[in-house]
């Protein structure tokens, strides 16, 4: 039989495993996120830039 103290031990190793394996799931979902919202950003202001281009050509044509 297995001594209890050593199955609290092994449990807290495992436990800490997974959520340290949780944390890196988490950090990878945010850099995810981040690197969206920077490409999103971007093509907002080079949409906007066509626009106001656009705008201009049609005023002073």
């Amino acid at each position: 039989m297995s001594d209890p103290e050593t199955e609290r031990g092994v449990r807290r190793v495992v436990g800490i495993a997974v959520l340290r394996r949780l944390r890196r799931m988490v950090d990878g979902d945010a850099a995810a996120e981040a690197e969206k919202s920077v490409l999103a950003r971007r093509l907002a202001w080079a949409f906007a830039l066509a626009a106001l281009l656009a705008v201009a050509w049609i005023a002073f044509r």
